[in-house]
């Protein structure tokens, strides 16, 4: 990975001489000596120290974020850091070392709050005119589920995305159409049954499960209720995502003994399935090309009572912290970021999914990727996400933990619907307890 810093062309200040209406004597004051030779003097160079949640490819480092800094800030240089299981936000909490600016998902939003590593943005989005309407309306009202009082904890660099991705050769060789835009839960499901054979000996699975968590995204549902904090998924919207998973994993020969088992790595790579409805894979496919992968994309599986709506809105964010000494230059590497000439580059590229409201910028997405020519990648805007669950709290990653693990009863059909669900509810809450209690 490579850092430059670059520093700006000095700008001249010159004096204007006035003039006398006569044009001669005049009025006019002669600069002093010297006066119209000064430079401004460049800012000084400062380092931003970024702890990132996951591994980011040093090509989306370059193309991302140092070119655009580059370009409108190049006094400041970044110091990107990976988290590792003991190189994290907590340990670095816990050792009084943390760092400027952080990378995470919106899954580890409140984390960065309860830990005070969440700055609230709102005086340096005042002080430097940052225009909060550019954002995609959806994400922005996410980000301010958050903010109990108005705070802007965050701001997204990109957003993640859902879709169907399909083999093309394995519906080829079981002679059926290909996914379409548009389709509906009970129809993807019904296609999978078409494409779920054994053939040559190797058993094809015609639609992956993911997970209940996933499935449920569209529906916005609050794990926990608002009035009692206590876990609330005995409910009929939670029932029906869990009708849709047990449909899934109850197509004869769509699972195994793994009950589900990787999905992704053979779905990518062994090819033995032939549809996977799964968050933004775009950055995994020219590895899953080179190893043989025909692959192209739908619009993600819609309810029918939620038209048009693929899951929460989900994306990767960039805080500030409190405790940063350059709160001022931190937020300007988000700025620079979010230039609209910056996320238009990385658009087009198919790096990013912008946070920008631009349709513009949606509409030349992939164009400048080889990777992504002649897909459909237009699928991933058709439809929209929906803000998040609006009782989103510390203790959701625990319950939806729990969640998957307790769906997955489901294959086989070895429990019924209600008892899981009414198991799994008491789970949560034994949990929640024990972790209150520490």
């Amino acid at each position: 990975m490579r850092y430059k810093t670059i520093m700006p062309a000095f700008v001249l200040a010159f004096a204007v001489m006035g003039t006398s209406a006569c044009g001669v004597g005049g009025g006019g004051q002669k600069p002093a000596q010297g006066e119209a030779d000064k430079k401004e003097a460049p800012p000084e160079p400062v380092t931003i120290n970024l702890l990132a949640g996951w591994k980011i490819t040093d090509e989306d480092y370059e193309e991302v974020f140092f070119k655009p800094l580059a370009a409108k800030y190049p006094h400041i240089k970044l110091n990107v850091i990976t988290t590792t299981s003991t190189n994290n936000i907590t340990t670095m909490v816990a050792a009084g070392e943390v760092p400027d600016m952080i990378i995470m998902g919106t899954a580890n939003m409140q984390q960065m709050i309860d830990l005070n590593v969440a700055l609230d943005l709102s005086g340096q989005i005042k002080q430097q005119g940052f225009d909060l309407n550019r954002l995609d309306p959806i994400i922005l009202e996410t980000i301010k589920a958050f903010g109990k009082k108005g705070e802007i904890y965050a701001l997204p660099y990109g957003m993640n995305y859902d879709a169907l991705y399909y083999n093309k050769a394995l519906f080829d060789r079981f002679g059926v159409g290909y996914p379409k835009d548009g389709m509906t839960w009970e129809e993807v499901i019904e296609l999978g049954k078409k494409v779920t054979a054994t053939d040559g000996g190797v058993q094809y699975r015609g639609l992956g499960s993911s997970n209940i968590v996933r499935i449920a995204s569209p529906l916005a549902l609050n794990r926990f209720d608002p009035a009692t904090d206590k876990a609330r998924i005995n409910t009929d919207p939670w029932k029906r995502a869990f009708q849709v998973y047990q449909s899934i994993v109850s197509i004869p020969g769509n699972t195994n003994d793994k009950k589900g088992g990787d999905e992704l790595n053979a779905f990518l790579y062994d090819k033995t399935i032939a549809m996977y409805p799964f968050i933004g894979l775009f950055h995994r496919m020219a590895d899953a090309v080179k190893g043989g992968l025909d692959w192209d994309l739908a619009t993600y599986p819609q309810f029918t009572e939620k038209p048009g709506k693929y899951g929460e809105a989900d994306a990767y964010y960039l805080f500030v912290t409190p405790q940063s000494k350059r709160q001022k230059e931190a937020f300007q590497v988000i700025s620079a970021i979010l230039a609209d000439n910056a996320q238009l580059h990385a658009s087009k590229q198919g790096r990013i999914v912008s946070p920008l409201a631009s349709k513009d910028i949606r509409d030349k997405f992939g164009t400048e990727s080889d990777v992504l020519k002649g897909k459909n990648v237009q699928a991933i805007f058709k439809h929209r996400p929906v803000p998040i669950h609006n009782n989103p709290t510390k203790f959701d990653a625990t319950a939806d933990g729990l969640l998957n693990s307790g769906a997955l009863q489901l294959f086989g059909n070895t429990k019924d619907i209600n008892t899981l669900i009414r198991e799994t509810e008491e789970k949560i809450n034994q949990k929640v307890d024990e972790l209150k209690g520490k």
